[in-house]
């Protein structure tokens, strides 16, 4: 009678165990399908996009979007302002992989992961030039994807793929005010997909490859800022900026500031060959090679500081979803070049409300730098 009953325990812990590690690779199976939809929406995407542009395209009146003459000569890159949209690939995530980052970081982390943007063609055709992507490497592919598994909708899964957007964009508005491209490499969570490798000097070098033949002559690079000078720091001192009329139809590529920089820097510390331009601190700015600063806290007093030495400041008008008037108004009063929102026109919230510089003008002057004007 007892081994009757043991074993009918024994059937029903087994019975548990297989009905818990099936739901566990369902599981695994759903979270794994955004992605996968995602490479396969991107790939449609562009085969449309190739198409579209095969045809008679009409070139996005890039004066529309600028409350300034776009032709003005004596205008330089730092003196204007640009809207940038905050993880500009990033697409709605599922409520279980939220549930996930809520028990892996906080449920207000989760929560501010609600929103959503639209392929980059539709944010370049809005006004948006500049853009922040997170970088990881799997199975020998550079991809766009926040977090592994848990919040990994995207529209640049592939980043080959969407540097091909933004470059096919790019050749058919050749006039464009240039593209600035944030890039945040990662390796954080990796232990959520064993697919993800870490990123060393070998996959550095890959990376300047993909940015060199996906731009070729539209990539702006550190030593085309530096030309004959020592540093970039040495450049920007004595001549600053190239004007804005030198820099249309081009493309600059930011790192971002953190534990990347070293090792990029240290495949070509002379920045004779990099691709990106070494983002940095405001802790760091007196490197050489500074030209690009991660402010993300709209502090006025400091982001002033930073423009009289001639760097180009990135800040946010907000961040996890809070639109907040003090916050705001110290992002505008800053003076920062490129203005990070969740808000920006292309935004897929379901309320109307969309964040310009200035009327429905997404590239402004920098009325911190020119006064007056």
């Amino acid at each position: 009678m007892m081994s009757m009953l043991w074993k009918r325990i024994l059937k029903i812990i087994v019975l548990v165990i297989i009905i818990g590690i099936s739901l566990f690779l369902l599981l695994l199976l759903r979270l794994s399908s955004v992605r996968w939809a995602s490479i396969s929406r991107q790939e449609r995407h562009l085969e449309e996009l190739r198409e579209l542009y095969q045809q008679d395209y009409d070139p996005v009146d890039e004066q529309a979007f600028a409350n300034f003459d776009l032709d003005d000569p004596s205008i330089r890159l730092n003196e204007i302002r640009m809207i940038a949209s905050h993880n500009s690939y990033k697409t709605r995530g599922t409520d279980i992989g939220k549930f996930f980052v809520g028990l892996g970081d906080s449920f207000e982390e989760a929560k501010a992961l609600k929103y959503a943007n639209p392929p980059l063609t539709e944010q370049l055709d809005k006004g948006i030039r500049s853009f922040e992507l997170d970088v990881r490497y799997r199975r020998d592919t550079f991809e766009a994807i926040h977090v592994p598994l848990v919040d990994n909708g995207s529209t640049a899964v592939n980043l080959a793929l969407a540097f091909e957007e933004i470059a096919l964009w790019s050749e058919h508005n050749p006039n464009h005010v240039p593209i600035l491209l944030l890039l945040e490499f990662k390796d954080d969570w990796m232990m959520l997909d064993p697919a993800l490798k870490p990123i060393e000097a070998a996959e550095f070098a890959l990376f300047d490859t993909l940015l060199q033949e996906s731009f070729g002559e539209t990539l702006y690079t550190p030593s085309d800022l530096m030309g004959s000078h020592s540093s970039i720091q040495a450049r920007l001192q004595s001549e600053s900026w190239p004007t804005l009329q030198e820099l249309r139809g081009k493309i600059l590529v930011i790192l971002h500031p953190g534990d990347f920089i070293d090792p990029y820097m240290a495949t070509d510390p002379d920045l004779s060959e990099l691709s990106m331009f070494p983002g940095m601190s405001n802790l760091d700015v007196d490197a050489p090679y500074a030209a690009f600063v991660v402010h993300n806290d709209p502090d006025v007093e400091a982001i002033e500081s930073l423009l009289e030495q001639h760097l180009i400041v990135r800040t946010r008008i907000d961040s996890g979803l809070i639109r907040d008037s003090d916050t705001i108004q110290a992002a505008m009063d800053s003076g920062a070049q490129i203005m990070s929102t969740d808000f920006h026109p292309a935004h897929l919230f379901k309320d109307e409300t969309y964040q310009y510089l200035e009327e429905e003008y997404t590239v402004v002057l920098n009325d911190v730098l020119l006064p007056g004007e």
